[in-house]
């Protein structure tokens, strides 16, 4: 059940940096966002990077979280399998999301 709680939480503050991204309001740093070479050599870069990671990121957000519930809910043989896939899908989905967001940056800073 830890677990299930974990995932949920670390899927809501995946989604959040995603809609904080999308929406302008994620500010250059180095612990949430995209943080590669390309978004970090400006404000704009990662405004602009994060914004272009933010569905894939706000979709591995929704995701964990989705995993973590469903995980909560079902019994333990079922539950490791619900949260291993949401943990995997969030995982891969921020990936994505990143590959995304840096290639969006390299793009702006050009």
């Amino acid at each position: 059940m830890g677990a299930a709680i974990v995932l949920v939480v670390a899927g809501i503050a995946v989604a959040t940096v995603g809609v904080l991204g999308r929406i302008g309001r994620l500010p250059r740093n180095r612990l949430a966002g995209v943080r590669t070479a390309a978004t970090l050599r400006s404000d704009e870069a990662f405004a602009v990077g994060n914004r272009a990671a933010a569905p894939a990121t706000v979709l591995g957000g929704a995701a964990g979280i989705a995993g973590g519930v469903a995980g909560a809910l079902l019994t333990p043989p079922d539950r490791a399998g619900c949260i291993l896939v949401g943990a995997v899908a969030m995982a891969a989905l921020a990936v994505i999301g990143g590959v995304q967001g840096s290639r969006a940056a390299e793009r702006a800073d050009r």
